[in-house]
């Protein structure tokens, strides 16, 4: 079988977690703003020291922790210390989940998801997140559905969990000749994590 390669950990530009940079760098532009008015006036400014720091931590977290993970995930794929499963997509789904705090939020808040099974394991992510491993994020984004033939390299952060499956290589390829398609899904959208969690939300 001829497979296109789709995603692979060990080609990804860790130049897309810049941003966090910028936006410390920002931050940090503002606390001078707030510095300088604080010393015109001969006062102190605590303000200027929280934006500063938070500047700091974003790009600290966003870039140095990110990259840091990316290249922790190539290694795995490099030594071949990985999972691979391929097949059918079965019960592909995307929805969110409605994660408001009641006491803090004044609108909705929610945290999106996208599934696939293939081969008999599941996989997880927050679609077009910014982070190591395949979350959809490509511009065009791949069109996933059920039937699509996918070949999966993961590294298993924690055992069992679907949503810590970080995918490293993601590829399709053309079923095998005589594959039959598969059945209808009826594994559908989950169940609501919290009450009242708007379920079916489908994002498109």
């Amino acid at each position: 079988m001829n497979w296109h390669t789709v995603y692979d950990i060990s080609t990804a530009d860790a130049g897309e977690y810049f941003g966090f940079v910028l936006f410390g760098a920002g931050m940090l532009v503002l606390a001078g703003g707030f510095l300088w008015r604080a010393r015109r006036r001969g006062e102190r400014s605590p303000t200027a020291k929280v934006v500063a720091g938070f500047g700091v931590l974003v790009a600290v977290l966003g870039y140095g922790v990110n990259t840091w993970d990316q290249n922790r995930l190539a290694a795995h794929l490099a030594a071949g210390e990985v999972q691979t499963v391929d097949g059918a997509v079965f019960a592909h789904a995307r929805w969110r989940e409605d994660i408001t705090d009641s006491r803090r939020d004044s609108t909705r808040r929610y945290r999106h998801w996208e599934r696939v099974v293939v081969g008999g394991v599941t996989f997880i992510w927050p679609p077009g997140a910014q982070q190591p491993g395949f979350t959809n994020a490509q511009t065009p984004p791949l069109d996933l559905h059920d039937g699509q033939w996918l070949r999966i390299t993961w590294v298993e952060d924690v055992a069992d969990e679907a949503s810590q499956r970080r995918i490293v290589k993601l590829e399709t390829g053309d079923p095998p000749p005589g594959h039959p398609a598969p059945p209808a899904s009826a594994f559908g959208v989950p169940t609501a994590v919290l009450p009242g969690a708007p379920y079916p939300s489908v994002l498109k």
